[in-house]
């Protein structure tokens, strides 16, 4: 009697299994369909005010989702997300930091000497990016972590930086890591007005390690050879249709469902235009991406490692569909340009004022393919070459955003090196006999 509002199909599946609901089972989707009724709704698309005057509670909201998702599946949850995530947020207000926040706190020196303390400000004043800014305090952090066990004390110079490249070289570090994290040590002092001396002695001990780093085989290589024994753009488009897939196979109020969507649409993004990670997690609707209203997607940003805008143009129509999927979150299509409207101004992935950190989309890159997102601009950089290896570094530096010619000078330097190969083969046939034998000198 309880569920005479309720649709025939989801109240005969509710009471097969009438001994199995948990107690509010009955109540709640009764109270949830009363609602619907009395607002004249659309019982398979309700809206957040629906759940919101359903539900008073976070635990009610997620007792109904749970009831409706195993015996009204044909009903649209992705407004019960919008609320569940919003009972979160008042649940955890002022106990967890947002991720601006952890940006900041890694920008903090932790148990710095005082002598290093000093150069901080100058540091900070230095006409660098925000970025890097970051990375060198976060590099100067790791170099402190090894200073209670060292012997020598933290005066800049050689012998301090050839202490802890050999004490980093205990934790297996590899030599352009430990060169980066001396790095910071160099900028601070350069910066500071440290003793010219002093900062040239461990800036020697960088540029070894540096010259080290060439000669070693980069991890990167192996990662993106195993990448092409997968297939290359064909393991990426396989990963995208998985995550869409399992995007379909779970409820849409749940995160599994959300993640698998934004998965799916990073990796369609890089298809178009391969950027860098902490470029990626910072777009917004309406600012770096816009959708016009017959539905193409136009995505121009401003790259926060070099300052330069990178202009995409408009999106392949595909990777425009599959920006769609992550917007609607399992909502009709129709509602596709709506959708946007509201969400203006949101983070693209996270579609909240608070996106994820720097490091998601590369994270998620990796778990969906095997190599981490900075990869897949590499694979494009040897798409191009093998393809045209005369144009490849003009469009490559276009296309991944370079604003020097160091920038792409490994990718440069490939590039000359396969046309080279290519056109020494076309010499050959050129001078081989009429009857395809070399011809004698």
């Amino acid at each position: 009697a309880r569920l005479k509002r309720v649709p025939a199909p989801v109240r005969d599946r509710m009471m097969a299994v009438r001994a199995e609901l948990p107690p509010g089972a009955i109540t709640a989707v009764a109270r949830f369909y009363d609602v619907l009724a009395d607002r004249d709704e659309d019982p398979f698309l309700p809206s957040r005010a629906s759940f919101a005057a359903a539900c008073r509670n976070e635990s009610a909201l997620g007792l109904l989702l749970r009831m409706l998702e195993r015996h009204s599946p044909e009903v649209c949850l992705a407004e019960g997300r919008g609320l569940r995530k919003a009972y979160y947020r008042a649940r955890s207000a002022g106990t967890r930091p947002s991720g601006p926040a952890r940006l900041r706190r890694i920008t903090v020196p932790r148990d710095w000497p005082e002598a290093w303390l000093s150069l901080l400000p100058a540091l900070r004043e230095a006409p660098i990016a925000e970025s890097t800014l970051r990375r060198h305090v976060a590099s100067v952090n790791r170099c402190v972590e090894l200073l209670p066990d060292m012997i020598c004390p933290p005066r800049i110079g050689w012998l301090l930086g050839w202490e802890m490249a050999r004490t980093f070289r205990d934790e297996a570090l590899r030599p352009s890591t430990i060169a980066n994290y001396l790095g910071g040590l160099v900028s601070l002092g350069t910066h500071g007005q440290y003793d010219a001396y002093a900062v040239a002695g461990l800036r020697s001990v960088q540029m070894g390690l540096l010259r080290e780093a060439r000669r070693t085989p980069k991890l990167k290589q192996s990662r993106i050879e195993a990448l092409y024994d997968k297939g290359g753009y064909a393991e990426v488009l396989r990963a995208i249709v998985q995550n869409l897939d399992r995007a379909d196979a779970s409820a849409d109020w749940r995160s599994e469902a959300q993640t698998a969507r934004a998965t799916a649409a990073i990796l369609a993004v890089t298809l178009n235009v391969p950027p860098r990670s902490g470029d990626i997690a910072s777009w917004r609707f309406g600012e770096a991406l816009v959708r016009e209203r017959w539905g193409a997607w136009r995505l121009r940003w401003q790259q926060e490692k070099t300052s330069v805008w990178l202009d995409a143009g408009t999106l392949w129509p595909e990777i425009g569909w599959v920006l769609d999927q992550h917007l609607l979150a399992g909502r009709p299509p129709r509602h596709a340009h709506r959708r946007y409207t509201e969400l203006l101004g949101m983070n693209w992935l996270s579609h909240d004022l608070a996106g994820f950190d720097r490091r998601w989309p590369s994270e998620r890159v990796s778990a969906a393919i095997g190599v981490p997102l900075h990869d897949l601009r590499t694979l494009a950089a040897d798409y191009l070459r093998l393809h045209d290896p005369v144009a490849a570094p003009a469009i490559v530096a276009a296309l991944l955003g370079h604003s020097t010619e160091e920038a792409g000078a490994d990718y440069t330097a490939l590039a000359r090196q396969t046309a080279a190969q290519r056109e020494w083969m076309d010499i050959r046939a050129i001078h081989a006999g009429g009857d395809g034998r070399p011809a004698r000198s």
